[in-house]
């Protein structure tokens, strides 16, 4: 019995609709990130561990990321811009609206000092009595007592140059470098390449609880399926790769 091409194609073009929406067939996803913060995020290279991370994530999914960088202080409204897709490095305290992802990266920041000096720093009142270097911003983003300490602290200091906190550490011009520790390993490393200059041994003390950050997605579906690919680049080894890459 001949068939009807169509008949054919009533039944067969809902199947095929079905199939492309169920398949993303590498869709391109415009995700946002803060302008540079080696070696979570390096601009220059599109590359770096969250977008190592958020793109190996999609990618098992078979979605393609497209990275846009904006200012820190943008991100929480990156959303507004009708062409992003998704806002990384971005916690629900922020304020935006929007489907979060489960934690994908944790920032760890540390009380960093020179071991020679065997400083006994075991908490975070411990620091009054030392010069201190911070990243931008550090009292809004370690809680309310380091908030308090850093007020009112007549040697406390933030700066943006990640690479110049470590000069200052190991010219003894600070005390005390309140850093992630990827972050200062990591311009330990450019010091040497790029400067050929040689750090010191550092002690770590961890008086800071991690901060761990989401991806803010426009939509529900692209947050579940990101989430899955987290998942799945965690069980199969790549995301302990990534870190390794970087460390």
């Amino acid at each position: 019995m001949a068939v009807s091409p169509y008949w054919l194609a009533a039944v067969l073009l809902p199947l095929v609709c079905q199939a492309t929406l169920a398949s993303p067939r590498h869709t391109t996803i415009a995700v946002a990130f803060g302008e540079s913060l080696e070696p979570y995020v390096i601009p220059q290279l599109e590359a770096g561990i969250e977008l190592d991370i958020i793109r190996a994530a999609l990618k098992s999914r078979q979605y393609e990321m497209k990275p846009v960088f904006l200012s820190q202080k943008r991100l929480p409204q990156a959303l507004s811009d009708r062409k992003i897709d998704a806002v990384a490095t971005i916690v629900p305290e922020s304020g935006a609206k929007g489907a979060y992802s489960d934690v994908y990266i944790s920032y760890e920041d540390k009380a960093i000092t020179l071991t020679q000096r065997r400083l006994a720093i075991h908490r975070i009142a411990d620091l009054t009595s030392y010069s201190i270097s911070a990243f931008p911003l550090a009292g809004q983003y370690l809680g309310s007592e380091f908030a308090a300490l850093a007020a009112k602290h007549p040697d406390y200091h933030e700066t943006g140059n990640q690479i110049d906190q470590n000069r200052l550490l190991y010219r003894g011009s600070v005390d005390v470098v309140i850093a992630d520790h990827r972050i200062f390993n990591y311009m330990n490393k450019r010091m040497q390449t790029d400067f050929g200059e040689t750090p010191l041994p550092v002690s770590y003390h961890d008086i800071f609880i991690k901060l761990p950050y989401r991806v803010l997605f426009r939509q529900p579906a692209l947050r579940d399926a990101f989430n899955h690919g987290l998942k799945q680049i965690q069980q199969n080894g790549e995301y302990q790769r990534i870190l390794k890459r970087y460390s």
